[in-house]
This record gives C-alpha cells, sequence and structure tokens, in this order.
C-alpha cells in the first residue's frame, strides 16, 4: 500500500505546526522561570506522540477506505491502540525524569487546533 500524499502532507504540516507550539511551550516555561531541558526532550518527545498518532490515523483510515469488510472493526482497533500509545507516553513523560510532563502533554492537546490553524492558513494561502 502506498501512503497517500495527502497524508503525508497533513502529517508534515501538523509537525511543523507543534514544533512553533513547542516554541511557545519553552518560551512559556522561560518566562515562569521553570526552563531547563527537560522542558525541550519532554516537548519533542510529545511532538512525536501527536504526529506519529495523527500519521496512524491517516494510514487507518486509507486502509479502511480500501478495503471490501471489516473497517469498523479496524478502525476500533487502531483507536484503541493509538489511545494506548498516548496513555503511554504521558505515564512515561511522567516516570522518566528527564521529562518535564506539562511539556510532554502540551503538543498531544495542541495537535488538534493547531492542524485547524495549519490548515486554515493554508487555505487562505490556496486563495489568494
Amino acid at each position: 500500500m502506498k501512503i497517500q500524499k495527502s497524508i503525508k502532507t497533513e502529517t508534515l504540516r501538523l509537525a511543523a505546526g507543534l514544533l512553533a507550539a513547542d516554541v511557545l511551550v519553552c518560551v512559556v516555561f522561560l518566562l515562569c522561570h521553570a526552563f531547563d531541558y527537560t522542558v525541550v526532550l519532554g516537548a519533542l518527545f510529545g511532538t512525536a506522540v501527536a504526529v506519529g498518532n495523527f500519521f496512524l490515523l491517516g494510514v487507518t483510515m486509507q486502509r479502511a477506505a480500501d478495503r471490501d469488510s471489516g473497517q469498523k472493526k479496524a478502525v476500533q482497533l487502531s483507536y484503541t491502540l493509538r489511545m494506548l500509545m498516548i496513555a503511554a507516553a504521558i505515564v512515561l513523560g511522567y516516570l522518566i525524569p528527564f521529562f518535564q510532563l506539562y511539556a510532554v502533554l502540551a503538543p498531544i492537546v495542541l495537535a488538534t487546533p493547531v492542524l485547524l490553524i495549519m490548515q486554515a492558513i493554508a487555505k487562505k494561502r490556496e486563495g489568494r
């Protein structure tokens, strides 16, 4: 199966937006006098998890669209596994001392708003 161009494009768009959000998260921690290397590592880890989750969602939807039957079960299984991945990332963010938990959580929580903002920017550029 070849991954559709739209999945790759949107995943890269999300990654770019989340990296920009990571910079903002670091600035907030800096302003709160709580910035250290754990913030950067946590933000990058959370970004990797959020981008991976989005990419797996796209691949799952593509596979489900290509199937003749069993789409519902495949999507449900993917959802469960992706939520377990996110839960595991949060637990790791809490347990591993070189991750700042809130910095791990920020990209995971901000993924949907960032994606919507990035899509709005892209639509505005296309409309010019």
